[in-house]
């Protein structure tokens, strides 16, 4: 009996906790990725930032940083830099990865 209980307990134990991973995965999916599979989506953020500026503003842009924003749910990555020309014009944009890097907002400060 003890270990049809110990065996049951086991299970559900592990059943468990692989349900609490997966949830935690689908919630917040950068804690699944490797560093280069962030880097590589930041990387493609930057480029996609750096082209809507070039398109929608025609302006170069100098990109100094990217980060994953703390929003669960939804990979969306900060990308901060500023006008090429002149380092007084930064800006920050949100870069939506799950809709084609699209860039959906920026700031410029």
């Amino acid at each position: 009996m003890k270990k049809i209980l110990l065996v049951t307990f086991l299970l559900i134990l592990g059943v468990g906790s692989c349900t609490v991973i997966k949830f935690i995965d689908a919630v917040n999916p950068i804690w699944a990725m490797s560093s280069q599979e962030q880097q590589e989506i930041k990387d493609k953020a930057k480029k996609a930032t750096i082209e809507y500026f070039k398109k929608e503003k025609n302006v170069d842009v100098t990109i100094t940083n990217a980060e994953f924003s703390g929003e669960m749910g939804g990979l969306k990555v900060f990308v901060d830099g500023y006008i090429s020309n002149d380092k007084n014009k930064g800006f920050s944009v949100k870069v939506s990865t799950h809709m084609d890097y699209e860039v959906k907002e920026f700031f410029v400060d």
